[in-house]
């Protein structure tokens, strides 16, 4: 059996969205397939029934600042090991980052997922999709 997509988050524009250091992106379209997930318009995905799930996320960045920019995905406030990108950015200058992982939420649900980036940025791209593989 093959998984199924349960949540889909995009920010998509030419208008960049300003992202401060230790913020998270706000994912203007979200598409809920099942009703497990929620966004509550302040960058945090809800994953309300257990299981296990697929995370795949994608960030154009746009520097506000000459330097590096990592975004760090959180599971229940906690960097997931692995499940981060950097970029180097010029100041103006377009990087992009993409990584995906695995998240066990156990019994009951209500775990949080969030996108966190170490130093400020916008970003014209930020996409999450969340599946549910098992």
């Amino acid at each position: 059996m093959g998984t199924r997509t349960t949540g889909r988050f995009v920010y998509a524009s030419a208008t960049p969205q300003a992202v401060a250091a230790g913020g998270s992106p706000v994912f203007a379209n979200a598409t809920v397939s099942n009703g497990c997930l929620e966004n509550a318009g302040n960058g945090v995905i809800k994953i309300n029934r257990p299981g296990l799930y697929r995370v795949a996320a994608n960030f154009t960045m746009v520097g506000t600042a000459a330097g590096a920019v990592n975004v760090q995905l959180l599971h229940n406030g906690t960097p997931v090991p692995g499940a981060q990108g950097a970029a180097t950015l010029a100041a103006n200058g377009y990087g992009s980052v993409s990584y995906e992982t695995l998240v066990t939420v156990r019994c009951c649900g209500g775990d949080s997922l969030q996108f966190e980036v170490d130093a400020a940025t916008s970003m014209t791209v930020a996409a999450a999709i969340v599946e549910k593989a098992a």
